[in-house]
């Protein structure tokens, strides 16, 4: 699916939107986890966009680059473990930026799940914690919205700067085909109804040992904390993949599978908190 998309934006959008697009697509497990979520009568799937935030950045900025010195370790490529350092250390200042980037959207996200939830990620929620207000999810909204204006901004001074790093990306296994595309995106759906109904019944099966790790919303803790590890995997496959062509283009679309998913994360979850936030203040019930 992710390869399609690039393929269909270099053809259709401008090769300088194939990062953008490439780092949004991997980010439709979170949008359709979330939205099925929704219509399960769960607000917690909100917090699988959320915490992509987070797991985004431990596994694109340390887990992937680890196991990708590992794999040319084993293999005894250590001429490509030194290229790889010598090429972070010339772009320590495009790794800054997505680092940076990458914490900023992070704290729009703690920002939101606080909107959500009323204490932050890391706190585990009472069981008389009364479900926050349609006003607290739509003002998470519009933090979100924010963040995003604020990438943009500095995204593209960085374009600006340096077109190069957009449009000079490998396009080898970028196929622009709608057929692979549509079939990713329907095994996707699917994937993330499975998903939905496994911590559903886990809620249920394990609440008694689950809710001492993540109190009483057990719902929104898994999709926070395992959900998000799950949906970010296309993310990290992406990272790997462009952190061994060892060029700076690529290295620009690796990092970026923490920056603009985080991004991508934060509209997904403007989304879902606009939309719930409305819903609940038309009067419609929804558990957390």
């Amino acid at each position: 699916m992710v390869d399609s998309a690039a393929g269909l934006a270099g053809k259709y959008l401008g090769r300088d939107q194939r990062t953008l697009v490439i780092n949004s697509s991997t980010n439709n497990p979170e949008l359709f986890s979330m939205l099925i979520a929704f219509g399960l009568g769960r607000i917690g799937g909100l917090a699988n966009p959320l915490g992509s935030n987070f797991s985004n950045i431990y596994l694109m900025f340390v887990l992937a680059p680890i196991f990708v010195i590992l794999k040319w370790f084993v293999r005894g490529e250590s001429a490509n473990i030194r290229h790889f350092y010598k090429l972070l250390v010339k772009e320590k200042a495009l790794c800054l930026w997505h680092i940076i980037m990458s914490l900023i959207m992070f704290c729009f996200a703690t920002f939101a799940y606080w909107c959500m939830t009323g204490v932050n990620q890391f706190s585990r929620l009472n069981e008389k914690m009364p479900l926050r207000s349609g006003f607290f999810l739509l003002l998470g909204g519009i933090g979100c919205l924010v963040g995003i204006a604020i990438f943009f901004w500095f995204e593209n001074k960085l374009k600006a700067k340096r077109i190069e790093l957009f449009e000079e990306i490998s396009e080898e296994e970028h196929k622009a085909s709608w057929r692979g595309f549509l079939l990713g995106t329907v095994g996707l759906i699917a994937s993330c109804y499975f998903i939905n109904a496994f911590f559903l019944a886990w809620s249920e099966i394990y609440s008694s040992a689950l809710r001492e790790i993540f109190g009483a919303a057990i719902f929104a803790g898994l999709h926070y904390f395992v959900g998000s590890l799950i949906t970010s995997l296309p993310e990290m496959t992406v990272a790997i993949e462009n952190y061994e062509r060892l060029d700076a283009p690529d290295l620009n679309t690796a990092m970026a599978s923490a920056s603009q998913s985080n991004m991508t994360n934060l509209a997904i979850a403007a989304l879902g908190s606009l939309l719930m936030g409305s819903f609940l203040l038309l009067g419609f019930n929804y558990k957390l």
